[in-house]
């Protein structure tokens, strides 16, 4: 993995390559292992690309980067892996392009190239995850693009005669691009759903480029064009040869996962996906497997992981992690978010794990249960949707005032506050399900910030576990998980690697009938992978145990002090209420937590209030 920091300006590009040079040092963690500034003028405008490399594919010098075509036309700055670069590779040597280095980068900027600057032709061809800044000095043209499902972030922004970007929010701030002046939208939007959303970050003018997304800056101006969007497309014939058909997909899927000049290993957990990744790695040769358990956790994954590890002839190497060992690293964990979330301690954990044991790439089972329906959110949006539409016939003020009322009397939380208050459809009920605070609770609390409203947002269509599919995969996967595992591995200058999104493996699940693809426990997947079904094991910390324990003081003083940031924006009796409800056990302990992270945020000193 990379970090990609630059600028374009039609005016005077003049002190912004000492600016991005000085800023490469926030996103040193994302390419520990070479970084590099250029300045490319053409056709009115000047872009500043800088780049930290962490070497995987082909580790020599002439793989790095920003990398030229070889007129020094087109220059890339670029984040991820191509899965398919070899064919792209034999096929542009076909078109009379020459190579200079192995690496998948290179094969883009030909690519790019040969497809004469067609965008969306170009980014359909691609597969892999991606985020890349593209100088095209001939036509005086960025493109900044994102992988289909946003494994990988962009983010940019809009400074006086051109645009800012960099693979971190907060490097931009540091770059001197934006103020970082506070985004109270984006604040209400955390408080409800514990993470940002969307194109929001806590950073005023900083968005995100959303996934399957592609932005165009030039002569003309920008614009912004989605390429890419999930669609379920039921295929008799995929319905009908679906066992074969995604294990082929999963095994090629896998093996080109595998590919690095760095090592690899796998991300064991007692579960399905995982147990799906280990098994069509271990087809291929030995596999080396690491499982992070949490003994204080019982029964811990620790004895599933190692048998299956066992039975798969998988080197295997387990660590073990306790509340001490959180409390101690919690600073560190709290300061490697590019945003606050209430999500990533354990993909943090898992990553430090992974490259103390010598590993510098690692595949994991993300992904698994979005497409393949193993959340209880699966069963419980289509039943609260039903509901809702009962509830319906109440007038959405009614509703919402009894929310209100009712909330004072509820545990923080509640899930029959969330629903009362919500929109009739699909996505109230997702929100019921997803959200850790309703609007109508927050407001009760005194919380006077603006708070999100999806009210715009249209319902997704299909079968219901088809609509739950397509919620997760565009809100939870790309916001909280794809991101939180991104930075937090990034941390950790680790790349992390999840096949079960290859875009062949989804292409499969999206064809399949959703009594098929959703079938309980996974089936199709455990079928295709070719091992025994197993019980769902979620990744689920111990976090209750160590809020009550070694975390309990510092999450308190986060919650309860006066003297940390957004004192007045989370109001003094709204913390309170929430850290008597849980440590009376009536809160789940993801809503102490969730407000403790953005208290103790680093970012959060750094705002320009």
């Amino acid at each position: 993995m990379c970090g990609v920091l630059g600028v374009i300006t039609r005016g005077s590009a003049e002190g912004w390559e000492q600016k991005i040079t000085h800023a490469l040092d926030a996103v040193d963690h994302r390419g520990p292992d070479a970084r590099a500034v250029r300045a490319i003028a053409g056709q009115g405008a000047t872009c500043v690309l800088g780049h930290t490399r962490l070497r995987i594919i082909d580790v020599s010098p002439e793989a790095d980067q920003p990398m030229p075509n070889e007129d020094g036309t087109v220059w890339l700055a670029y984040n991820g892996e191509l899965y398919n670069h070899p064919e792209l590779r034999r096929e542009l040597r076909h078109a009379g392009h020459e190579f200079r280095s192995s690496s998948d980068t290179e094969v883009l900027v030909h690519l790019y190239e040969q497809m004469d600057g067609d965008l969306v032709g170009m980014l359909r061809r691609l597969r892999g995850m991606f985020a890349f800044a593209l100088f095209d000095a001939s036509r005086g043209r960025l493109v900044l693009a994102r992988d289909r499902l946003g494994i990988k972030p962009m983010y940019c922004a809009d400074i006086p005669g051109g645009l800012a970007f960099a693979s971190e929010a907060r490097a931009m701030v540091q770059a001197g691009a934006v103020p970082g002046a506070p985004d109270v939208r984006s604040l209400g939007t955390y408080l409800v759903w514990g993470r940002m959303s969307g194109e929001q970050t806590l950073f005023q003018g900083v968005r995100a480029l959303m996934p399957g997304s592609f932005l165009e800056w030039g002569p003309r101006g920008s614009h912004v064009a989605t390429w890419f969007r999930p669609e379920v497309r039921p295929a008799p014939d995929v319905a009908a040869d679906g066992v074969r058909l995604l294990r082929a997909a999963l095994d090629d899927a896998v093996s080109r996962h595998l590919v690095a000049d760095r090592p690899v290993g796998v991300f064991l957990s007692g579960g399905v996906d995982s147990g799906a990744v280990i098994r069509a790695a271990a087809r291929g040769g030995p596999v080396r497997a690491l499982t992070v358990t949490f003994p204080e956790a019982e029964p811990h994954e620790g004895p599933a992981a190692a048998r299956l590890a066992a039975d798969l002839g998988a080197e295997h190497v387990e660590i073990a992690v306790k509340g001490p060992d959180v409390a101690e690293a919690l600073p560190r964990i709290i300061s490697s978010m590019d945003q606050p979330t209430v999500d990533g301690v354990n993909a943090w954990l898992v990553s430090r794990a992974a490259r103390e044991s010598g590993l510098v790439v690692a595949l994991s089972g993300l992904g698994g249960d979005e497409l393949f329906g193993g959340y209880p959110s699966f069963r419980l949006v289509p039943k609260l949707a039903r509901a809702g539409a009962v509830l319906g016939v109440v007038p959405r003020s009614v509703r919402s005032a009894a929310a209100s009322a009712i909330s004072r009397r509820s545990p923080p939380g509640s899930r029959a506050v969330r629903m009362m208050g919500s929109r009739v459809g699909y996505r109230g009920a997702y929100s019921a399900v997803r959200q850790l605070f309703a609007l109508q609770e927050l407001r009760a609390f005194g919380v006077r910030i603006p708070l999100p409203a999806d009210e715009g947002s249209p319902e997704p269509d299909g079968e219901p576990t088809d609509r739950v599919m397509l919620l997760e995969t565009e809100n939870y996967l790309p916001d909280q998980l794809l991101r939180d595992t991104d930075q937090m591995s990034m941390a950790h200058s680790l790349e992390v690697r999840v096949p079960l999104l290859d875009d062949s493996v989804v292409r499969v699940a999206l064809a399949l009938p959703a009594s098929v693809r959703t079938a309980a426990g996974k089936r199709i997947l455990v079928a295709a992978a070719g091992g025994p079904m197993v019980p769902k094991r979620p990744f689920a910390l111990p976090f209750d145990g160590w809020l009550r324990g070694p975390l309990h003081e510092p999450v308190r003083e986060a919650l309860l002090s006066e003297d940390l940031p957004f004192a007045a924006e989370v109001p003094p009796g709204f913390r309170r209420h929430v850290w008597r409800n849980f440590d009376e056990g009536r809160t789940h302990w993801s809503r102490p937590w969730s407000l403790a992270v953005l208290r103790l945020w680093p970012g959060a000193n750094d705002l320009r209030w």
